[in-house]
């Protein structure tokens, strides 16, 4: 169903929202700020336990940085204040833990009334006896019992339990995501409504929530493999993995940016699901005159994690002291790599030039003050500080990674772009800023001017058209989904013609109209050399020929070449690495073209 433009209830999906937070976060409120902008209001959901949230929400409304028209909706407490739908019927207990001897062992009070208990822990004092947590509303009736304990034969259980004021159980549910889901149900499932998951912690927990009139959309705000692995074929990312792998329990997977979404197509299919929604950039004035730029200040701002990489920029510091100049690298940000960051300042002699801030709201006013940002993560989606940066006329210096920064970057124009660990590079780009004053002058007006147009850009509308597209799929119910399957090498024969007959097995039947084909990929360029049709096919057996001269065609010039089993059906695509059954011996061709066996690395000894 369409959504009118005058009616729409936008519910953006994260876990938790703390006082402090990074990239993911901001995009979130900033999103549901618009929308509330809008239609008048928006909501941000949570799950953790949170009694402090209504002071974590007042102190963010007075910083501006969470419009007063945004409802955060907190499970806990919306337990505490709200009946909830009772289930119909209520669902049975799948085990009956003994609660007599617990005992109190810890209470967490409402913030504001502190004699108030909020939760309280109990504990039977056992390593594997039984735990509960009950929730209370402030008039001291309990909304929500949670209990952990072992059942008879001595496996994990857990049940949740919902009360009406009067203590009667009206829903109970035997793991937390299956709460999670029943809420959300309550909250958003209408017609009127859409739903954006924003946390990747949150998504993985919430693939199983079946809806049935508002579409399940997930935002990727980073890239969807692991650091360094090639975008075809590579892992996927610890955190992407099982929403990956879960896709057809969504509507709708929204990106950041085209090239992210066309690698996403190229690997998985499903185009007519994937969406690309760039970043919201909201409006930023400096509360007085703008700061005095200097132009040998340089700024680095995000999560001090691996992934961000400050450490480049601290070399590039170091560098740019060793050329002779004389700059400044304000850190903004928290996070678990501070230390080894400060040691490292030290390290390279540095420590006087490096100035930690830690989590700052002035960041507006550090970018003003700067000449140019040094961006050196490893990946990103798009970062929104990028275009935070150009906003206030800071020039970023960038590694050309994928993905993000080139969707930002003009380079030479607003910004530059240099290979991705150039160090050399990059305190080139940033030396010429330093002593070319009007180059600095003209990029900075540069800057300003592209924020300036990526701000006017309707993002809301954007979002409104792929919920209803996302819907409209979600009632065609076209979608053509593939199996979960393996694929290994079953048998290899020589034939008279010098080729090979390869035989694969898949460990599930694959539909009979699937596309299936042997596809031989340069291993460092990822490009399809070849790509080959089964010759015989079977439910769960397949054999692809080979003849002498496509082999040859497909060794590849200067890389190895690597053979991928590619099935489609509908927009799906797996491409499946083909392997052998693990065995103790592997046999392989000595450069003489002799057999010979190897064994397998990591097998035992007898």
């Amino acid at each position: 169903m369409a959504l009118s433009s005058e009616h729409l209830n936008a519910y953006m999906v994260t876990w938790k929202l703390e006082r402090e937070f990074g990239g993911m976060t901001t995009v979130c409120i900033q999103r549901a700020g618009l929308f509330a902008q809008r239609y008048g209001r928006a909501f941000v959901v949570t799950f953790n336990r949170a009694p402090d949230q209504p002071q974590i929400v007042d102190e963010l409304v007075g910083k501006g940085k969470l419009s007063p028209d945004v409802q955060v909706l907190n499970l806990y407490l919306d337990l505490a204040q709200r009946a909830m739908a009772p289930q119909e019927p209520v669902a049975a207990k799948k085990f009956d833990p003994a609660t007599a001897d617990l005992a109190l062992d810890d209470t967490v009070a409402y913030p504001e009334a502190p004699e108030r208990p909020f939760s309280q822990h109990f504990t039977d004092g056992r390593a594997k006896g039984t735990r509960q947590t009950r929730f209370l509303r402030k008039d001291g009736s309990t909304f929500l019992i949670d209990t952990k304990g072992f059942d008879h034969q001595g496996k994990k259980r857990r049940c949740l339990e919902v009360l009406a004021a009067d203590g009667t159980v009206i829903a109970r549910f035997n793991t937390a995501p299956a709460l999670y889901r029943y809420w959300l149900s309550s909250l958003a499932e209408n017609e009127n409504s859409l739903v954006v998951v924003d946390s990747k912690y949150t998504a993985a927990l919430l693939d199983q929530w079946k809806t049935t009139k508002v579409p399940k959309l997930y935002a990727f705000h980073s890239i969807h493999v692991a650091k360094g692995e090639p975008l075809q074929t590579g892992q996927l990312s610890d955190p992407h993995a099982p929403i990956i792998e879960a896709r057809a329990q969504w509507d709708g997977f929204v990106f950041l940016t085209a090239a992210q979404r066309d690698a996403y197509v190229r690997r998985f299919g499903d185009a007519e699901r994937c969406f690309v929604i760039p970043n919201p950039l909201k409006a930023s004035t400096l509360p007085g005159p703008p700061p005095q730029r200097h132009s040998t200040h340089l700024i680095a701002a995000g999560s001090l994690t691996a992934n961000k990489n400050v450490a480049a920029s601290i070399k590039v510091v170091a560098e740019l002291v060793r050329r002779g100049h004389h700059p400044v690298l304000h850190v903004v940000g928290q996070g678990s790599q501070r230390d080894k960051l400060e040691a490292l300042s030290r390290e390279l002699g540095v420590d006087d030039l490096v100035l930690f801030h830690g989590y700052s709201d002035r960041l507006p006013e550090l970018f003003a003050s700067c000449t140019a940002q040094l961006f050196t993560s490893t990946n990103e989606g798009q970062a929104l500080v990028l275009l935070e940066a150009q906003q206030q006329g800071c020039i970023p210096v960038s590694f050309d990674i994928n993905f993000g920064p080139a969707d930002s970057i003009r380079d030479g124009v607003n910004g530059f772009l240099v290979a991705p660990g150039d160090l050399q590079a990059m305190a080139e780009r940033v030396e010429q800023l330093i002593t070319e004053g009007q180059l600095a002058a003209s990029m900075s007006a540069r800057c300003r001017e592209f924020a300036r147009e990526y701000a006017a850009n309707d993002v809301i509308a954007r979002w409104v058209e792929t919920r209803n597209k996302a819907a409209r799929l979600k009632a065609d119910g076209t979608r053509d989904d593939l199996p979960d399957f393996s694929a290994r090498i079953a048998s290899l024969e020589f034939l008279p013609d010098d080729g090979l007959a390869l035989g694969i097995s898949v460990s599930e039947p694959l539909p009979r109209h699937a596309e299936i084909e042997l596809v031989i990929l340069d291993r460092d360029t990822k490009a399809q050399l070849q790509s080959i049709s089964a010759t015989q096919r079977q439910e769960q057996r397949l054999v692809f020929a080979l003849s002498a001269q496509l082999l040859q065609a497909a060794a590849g010039e200067d890389a190895p070449s690597d053979v991928y089993l590619r099935c489609r059906l509908g927009g799906s695509v797996e491409l499946k690495r083909l392997g052998v059954k693990k065995s103790r011996a592997l046999p392989y061709f000595t450069t003489h073209n002799n057999l010979s066996f190897k064994p397998q690395t990591g097998q035992p000894k007898k």
